[in-house]
């Protein structure tokens, strides 16, 4: 995987190319950004470029260097990972990099340390890797990633060039799926709700998606018809914030979409809908949903979803949205 193979993220690629090209890449850098944008895969590209034998600002994909990376096979390239039993990075890994990085690089290369999760450091982990990160050789690159910033320790992030990686677009992510063969309907309804994860969006298994999108809708369609609020309230009951944040967030995905296809029924532009197979229940819900209503149930949500990504007290989320919905029922 080159550059030009990595969707979206414009902006990184062109500062770590023209870096490359000017022989001017720094040796620290920390990928910051939200999951399934390519993080990781940017990182490997990186790595693959700094040791390739045909190129200087990218991978060519085909030289013994490149390939070797792609199998995970080349002795300059290491990835940290956190181990799978494990919640945190332990100091064992961090040793083994801090001994690594003074070897010399095989065959004049560049030596490259990938660590994936650096926030699963925790201090006295992270302070064992500062000395190696303060004074790395000329031939050696650090590439931190992580999805959480504020948790890697200021000492880290000061020694790092931090570039920031953004939700990779829904257009981009529609173009990524109809060219793995999926239909531009689906396509669409997919990138509508991946939340710009397009690693999410690409490893969805259909039959599975639209069984989640069916329930969603059944629970949707009762909350507006009956304004009986107790079957969503009880997705949150005895359940723990972490087994039942994904759930919610991928019901609130659906719930934006549905009231982005009534807005649009509403409005006469019917065939902008993302849910044509369900356009007749749509439309035959429209008309008990006033316009404005269908609008703010749009913002309400997407709102909500933003909350997500901090720390959301999701009871009284759950509840609010229960009231909106009761409130559509009785105007």
């Amino acid at each position: 995987m080159s550059f030009k193979d990595i969707v979206g993220n414009e902006q990184v690629k062109k500062i770590l190319k023209l870096s490359l090209s000017k022989g001017r890449l720094p040796n620290s850098l920390l990928f910051v950004g939200p999951p399934g944008v390519g993080k990781l895969k940017t990182a490997l590209t990186l790595a693959k470029a700094l040791n390739c034998v045909e190129l200087t600002d990218d991978s060519c994909d085909h030289c013994d260097s490149c390939l070797r990376i792609d199998r995970g096979q080349h002795p300059n390239v290491r990835i940290v990972l956190r181990e799978k039993n494990r919640e945190q990075i332990v100091k064992e890994q961090i040793d083994e990099i801090n001994y690594l990085s003074k070897m010399r690089p095989w065959n004049q290369g560049k030596l490259v340390f990938i660590i994936d999760e650096a926030d699963r450091m925790n201090e006295t982990v992270a302070n064992s890797f500062l000395k190696t990160l303060e004074e790395p050789r000329p031939f050696v690159y650090f590439i931190l990633v992580t999805e959480d910033l504020p948790v890697i320790l200021p000492t880290i992030r000061s020694r790092c060039q931090v570039l920031k990686f953004k939700p990779v677009s829904q257009e981009d992510i529609e173009k990524a799926l109809v060219q793995r063969g999926l239909s531009e309907d689906r396509a669409s309804l997919v990138a509508t709700t991946t939340d710009g994860n397009l690693e999410l969006a690409l490893n969805l298994n259909w039959e599975e998606f639209r069984a989640g999108r069916d329930r969603a809708w059944l629970l949707f369609k009762k909350l507006i018809e009956s304004a009986e609020a107790e079957e969503f309230l009880s997705l949150t009951a005895g359940r723990t914030k972490k087994d039942f944040l994904e759930e919610f967030k991928e019901t609130l995905s659906f719930f934006s979409v549905f009231f982005r296809d009534l807005v649009a029924i509403l409005q006469g532009e019917a065939g902008h809908i993302l849910n044509s197979d369900l356009r007749p229940e749509l439309e035959k819900l429209a008309p008990r949903i006033p316009g404005e209503k269908a609008v703010s149930g749009v913002r309400l949500i997407e709102d909500f979803l933003h909350s997500l990504k901090k720390n959301p007290n999701l009871s009284i989320m759950s509840n609010e949205l229960a009231i909106f919905l009761r409130e559509i029922n009785h105007d």
